[in-house]
């Protein structure tokens, strides 16, 4: 139990941490996403952030040398030394600045135009983690409300609602969310994309849902507690919060920690085919995009293995805490 116990805070420290990046991303990142500046090299490397007890933690700013024979740019370190300071209030408050190079302390390097990749991060999970909560809080309810209706009422009512389920589940998913998301319209904002995506996403995901809850909700139906209910006129919506819903609890909450990485990837591969999050404002999906290119895989392999990494961790760790969830309940069963 006590093994169970750290599994939890382990992977709910994981998910928490990165929701937090997330939120004060104004804060923590040093830079705009958008923000380029002609001092800021293309393709420029992650800075080698060093600390000695004199000038504490500073970098060495990059120059860029040409080969003109052979056509090739050489990042070479520079002498001068630029320290990293804590909170700087200017137009905004930043946790980390360089007083002596402002434009070049870029922890992950540059991106193709010369924003800061560490900053452009911190803002791309926003949209990634975001749909998911509201993925959730879509389709959730209406999965559990429908399945609960058509388990408990059965009948006619349990007929309509389970061919409308059978309908949607019959379409292979991805290729559904596809071509919905490609009839969105190319003009919309980004951020009214976003909310589109998350729609199409809750739509997909609430049949499944619907339809395990319900054979849940069959089951539970016929047990003596609900009989002995219905026996004592309570009345049926009385029931089913009462005495139905509580006992769905379990697999609820399992199914909650497993949903969160499907709107998470499923926003994330939306956006890495084009047809989410758009340039310029950044994504997991179109970070991991530009990191696909045949020269960075090479040259930059840490543009698209930072975003895999990331989306590595929240679904081991929503795993895990599914696992956990799961191992709990079963021993308190027992």
């Amino acid at each position: 139990m006590k093994n169970l116990s750290l599994s939890i805070k382990i992977n709910f420290f994981i998910i928490i941490t990165f929701y937090i990046f997330a939120l004060l991303a104004d804060i923590l990142a040093p830079y705009t996403p958008f923000e380029s500046n002609s001092k800021r090299i293309a393709y420029s490397p992650p800075i080698h952030i060093r600390f000695n007890f004199k000038d504490k933690f500073y970098f060495k700013r990059f120059e860029l040398k040409i080969n003109h024979d052979e056509l090739e740019r050489d990042f070479i370190e520079s002498k001068q030394k630029c320290h990293i300071n804590l909170f700087k209030l200017d137009n905004k408050i930043r946790l980390l600045y360089s007083p002596d190079c402002p434009k070049e302390m870029n922890f992950f390097g540059t991106d193709r135009l010369g924003r800061d990749y560490f900053s452009r991060l911190l803002y791309g999970l926003r949209p990634s983690l975001f749909s998911a909560i509201l993925g959730i809080i879509i389709s959730f309810p209406f999965g559990v409300i429908l399945g609960t209706i058509s388990g408990y009422f059965k009948g006619l009512t349990d007929r309509i609602l389970m061919r409308i389920v059978e309908l949607i589940l019959s379409f292979p998913s991805f290729y559904m969310l596809i071509i919905l998301a490609g009839l969105l319209p190319p003009k919309i904002s980004n951020f009214d994309r976003l909310m589109l995506i998350t729609m199409i996403l809750s739509f997909i995901g609430w049949a499944g849902l619907a339809r395990i809850v319900r054979g849940q909700v069959l089951s539970i139906s016929e047990r003596e507690f609900v009989k002995s209910a219905e026996l004592a006129a309570v009345p049926k919506w009385k029931i089913i919060i009462r005495e139905i819903i509580p006992q769905l609890s379990t697999y609820l909450i399992i199914n909650l920690m497993l949903s969160f990485p499907v709107y998470i990837l499923g926003e994330t591969a939306l956006s890495f085919l084009g047809l989410g999050i758009n340039q310029p404002d950044p994504s997991l999906g179109n970070l991991l995009a530009e990191g696909r290119d045949i020269n960075n895989l090479f040259l930059r392999p840490y543009l698209g293995i930072i975003p895999i990494l990331i989306l590595i961790l929240i679904t081991a760790a929503c795993n895990n805490l599914s696992d956990a969830f799961r191992n709990i309940f079963d021993i308190k069963a027992n």
